[in-house]
């Protein structure tokens, strides 16, 4: 079997990106970067080191528990140092009285300047602050052509990793009952969708399961397990217990805010 197999069709490119980036830093015996990396990505990444003899993967995104991170591919003789991530802190400055900014505002902002999804990691909001990590080789472009976002006059200056808002997961608590630990039957209880109207998404490879696309509806979750819907937002299973007297399933789950 070819350490191919292992992967999903799509996941490939990036298995093979990483591949040779590993390679490379191995016969080398250099540090290589890569862009910003979900958690799937660094996971698939993490298992390839297997493939090489004495490379360490380490990553960072900015802060201790950031989703998004970069990763320094090195040997494990060295240690990687906070500058070797090259990353930087842009606070988001304007006069958010009257409208606040959101997630998807400053995520439309920077895609719309040309960015591409791997050159920026978490986007932090807090109150009427807002942050984002970036690639550092991007930061002065990035200051220079966002003046904009959502109808809002902005500055983006940068700040040191110190001043960097910390985030809390915002994860109001439900429970659910469902015939079975099917994804397909805990979507349509979380977000009130038929089977019917729950397969279609699942189908269009909309579904996540620990950031890693599902499209077998049938895939049955566990706790801990993180799921996204594109559209309808992302939970944590939480805790599966049961049956209860009617022969279901009870499950408790975060949604993220």
């Amino acid at each position: 079997m070819s350490i191919f197999d292992h992967f999903r069709k799509e996941e490939l490119p990036f298995v093979e990106r990483a591949l040779e980036m590993l390679t490379q830093a191995e016969r080398k015996q250099t540090m290589r970067l890569t862009d910003f990396l979900d958690p799937r990505q660094l996971a698939i990444l993490q298992s390839l080191r297997s493939q090489t003899n004495g490379i360490a993967v380490s990553a960072s995104g900015g802060y201790p528990g950031a989703e998004r991170v970069r990763a320094v591919l090195h040997p494990d003789v060295w240690m990687a140092e906070p500058e070797d991530f090259q990353l930087a802190l842009l606070e988001i400055r304007g006069n958010q009285r009257f409208v606040k900014l959101e997630h998807r505002d400053v995520m439309g902002a920077l895609l719309h300047i040309g960015l591409k999804r791997e050159k920026f990691g978490d986007i932090l909001l807090e109150e009427d602050r807002c942050q984002v990590v970036l690639a550092r080789e991007i930061a002065d472009f990035v200051r220079m052509q966002v003046t904009q976002i959502h109808r809002i006059p902005v500055e983006l200056v940068e700040i040191p990793f110190e001043q960097v808002l910390t985030p809390s997961a915002k994860r109001a608590e439900k429970s659910v009952t469902v015939s079975s630990p099917r994804i397909d039957a805990l979507i349509g209880e979380v977000y009130h969708l038929s089977r019917a109207k729950a397969l279609v998404p699942i189908r269009a490879g909309k579904l996540k399961i620990n950031w890693q696309v599902v499209d077998d509806p049938s895939r049955q979750v566990q706790a801990g397990d993180v799921v996204s819907l594109a559209g309808y937002g992302r939970f944590q299973v939480l805790e599966l217990t049961g049956p209860t007297k009617s022969g279901r399933l009870r499950v408790m789950v975060g949604l993220y805010a």
